[in-house]
């Protein structure tokens, strides 16, 4: 008798096993581009095991860049891919199969910044500026600056490369004179006595800084995952937004920061600031293109809807998930 129910409770486990997804979370893959509070999404649904509530084991990567976020996206090195709209948007305005589907951030989350004794604009004439790369949105927001300032990007001397923190180093070594940064490096530069010379989120410009984007092809043949993603993205987006102290010790962790009072200030800055829902400005999206379609001809006369992709984000929102999060 107990052989026969050993044998029955061994096959019934068996049987279990086998069944697909019976207690799996499904292995995906997600980028995040650094270790700047905008770009704190995907942190917040890996740590706080908020994608596993959608049945996803979500594995993150840090990509810096526009165009190596989108390679490893094409390359089918991730599933999933965040950062400035910039990148998408020139990969699909030569053929790529991407779409933008839904932005956690629309506005420039940046600062200006400068060595003390550069005290306006003008004063950066020859001197050496660091960003990240060409082509994302560190390269915009510079470009846009400096027309606004009725400056040229000749004026300049545009050094490339190095994510926040190496760029916040290199500006307190001495190594550059100017660069762009977002809290927590915006708060340690400036209470070192760096020179705030704009705040890119008082621009008029808007902008998508954070967005999520998949290949068309994810959105047609595997739809319900990337819609279980977008959830949990979504919710940790509501987490940021509403639950400073779990949030304020994820942001400690992963921007290795000891000081409580930065923690505290990054945090204020960006979490006012977070899209929730999470759709994409379009409007941000149009003065994108607006902005590279005087570089280039691939982007005259395209539109934000050849681009984004809301479709996901509609559904959601008919479903009452939005709203069920919010109560």
């Amino acid at each position: 008798m107990v052989t026969r129910f050993a044998k029955l409770f061994f096959l019934t486990a068996l049987l279990f096993l086998a069944v697909p997804g019976a207690d799996a979370a499904e292995k995906l893959v997600a980028d995040y581009g650094g270790h700047a509070g905008f770009q704190s999404a995907t942190w917040i649904g890996r740590d706080l095991r908020i994608f596993e509530k959608h049945g996803l084991d979500v594995e993150i990567v840090m990509i810096t860049g526009a165009a190596r976020s989108v390679a490893a996206l094409l390359g089918n090195s991730t599933h999933f891919a965040t950062g400035s709209a910039t990148g998408p948007l020139a990969a699909a305005v030569r053929g790529s199969d991407l779409k933008v589907i839904a932005a956690s951030y629309n506005k420039f989350p940046y600062a200006f910044v400068a060595k003390p004794e550069i005290r306006a604009p003008k004063d950066l004439r020859g001197k050496r500026v660091n960003i990240l790369n060409y082509g994302g949105s560190n390269d915009l927001a510079l470009q846009l600056a400096l027309k606004e300032w009725g400056m040229k990007l000749s004026d300049i001397q545009v050094i490339i490369g190095g994510d926040a923190p190496t760029r916040m180093g290199a500006l307190m070594s001495g190594r550059i004179d100017a660069t762009i940064l977002s809290p927590p490096h915006l708060t340690i530069v400036s209470k070192a006595g760096y020179r705030i010379l704009a705040d890119m989120g008082d621009m008029s410009a808007n902008f998508t800084q954070s967005s999520l984007y998949v290949k068309g092809s994810s959105l047609r043949e595997n739809r319900d995952r990337v819609k279980r993603f977008l959830r949990g993205y979504a919710e940790a987006i509501h987490v940021i937004k509403t639950d400073r102290n779990r949030t304020m010790k994820v942001f400690a962790n992963r921007m290795r920061i000891d000081d409580p009072e930065t923690v505290r200030t990054t945090y204020e800055y960006f979490a006012p600031r977070f899209s929730f829902p999470p759709r994409v400005n379009l409007d941000g999206v149009r003065d994108t293109i607006n902005f590279y379609a005087e570089q280039s001809p691939d982007f005259k006369n395209r539109k934000p809807e050849e681009f984004v992709d809301h479709s996901l984000m509609d559904e959601l929102e008919k479903e009452g998930f939005f709203k069920k999060l919010a109560q």
